[in-house]
């Protein structure tokens, strides 16, 4: 049975492999809101989606342990960076003044560990004259922690060449204000269950307004995800949190 597991599994790291080439993932993008009065230009979270999770329904994601157990992870990642460069270039080749968005990109823990991974961004950055702060590489609060120095090294390399960085998974606590003094990213994005109550919760609100200033005062820009409500958008705004994302602001879509 463990051998006919493996078997499947080995099919399908084949034919996610093979869907790099073949055309078989697609990007989606999520619009992130600028709420505290800025007039930042469109922001937006890019998504990669395997096409046969759509074709059968599957939810985003089911193929994600595959393609992490395999270290493919970082085969995706350059996969976005390159096909993102690529609808950026042809939005602006049909439309010069087109307003080149700020993109959120994930990356892979995987990828942190990549030596080669920062001249291969570089040299779409360049190629492709992007403005500054076009990549916004994001990264998951656990991975971050266990990943610090190739993270640091990342930025190193890569802020100098107008990227953007971002810890997802921000809880606010005294130990994580003192993680971000070393990481020092360019935003973080607060935990779902910061923000889900503060429309409700006094209590909550207060929270997320001290860990909003405590941010401010590091120069980090703050980001909401998991927006489900109007609600909980006006008390955000109120707050003075600088972005919000969630189904209350717009679902993924995908690029065109």
């Amino acid at each position: 049975m463990e051998d006919d597991e493996l078997a499947v599994q080995k099919e399908l790291a084949d034919k996610l492999i093979a869907a790099l080439t073949t055309g078989g993932f697609v990007l989606y993008a999520q619009q992130i809101l600028p709420i505290a009065g800025s007039k930042d230009r469109p922001y937006q979270e890019v998504l990669v989606r395997f096409k046969e999770e759509e074709e059968k329904l599957l939810p985003p994601g089911t193929f994600f342990p595959i393609l992490e157990e395999y270290r493919l992870l970082p085969y995706v990642d350059r996969w976005v960076v390159s096909h993102l460069t690529q609808w950026i270039m042809e939005k602006r080749s049909d439309k010069p003044d087109w307003p080149v968005p700020a993109n959120g990109i994930n990356l892979s823990g995987d990828t942190l560990r990549e030596m080669t991974f920062s001249d291969f961004t570089a040299k779409h950055v360049k190629n492709a004259r992007m403005p500054e702060g076009t990549f916004a590489f994001e990264i998951a609060w656990d991975t971050a922690l266990v990943r610090i120095e190739q993270l640091v090294d990342l930025q190193a390399q890569l802020k100098p060449e107008g990227c953007r960085f971002t810890l997802a998974g921000f809880d606010g606590s005294d130990a994580s204000f003192e993680f971000l003094r070393a990481a020092r990213p360019d935003f973080v994005k607060l935990t779902y269950g910061s923000v889900k109550d503060i429309d409700r919760a006094l209590a909550a609100s207060e929270k997320v307004e001290t860990i909003n200033e405590k941010c401010h005062a590091m120069g980090i820009q703050t980001i909401a995800e998991y927006v489900e409500s109007v609600g909980v958008l006006e008390q955000l705004r109120l707050i003075g949190v600088d972005f919000a994302q969630g189904l209350a602001i717009a679902p993924p879509r995908q690029l065109e």
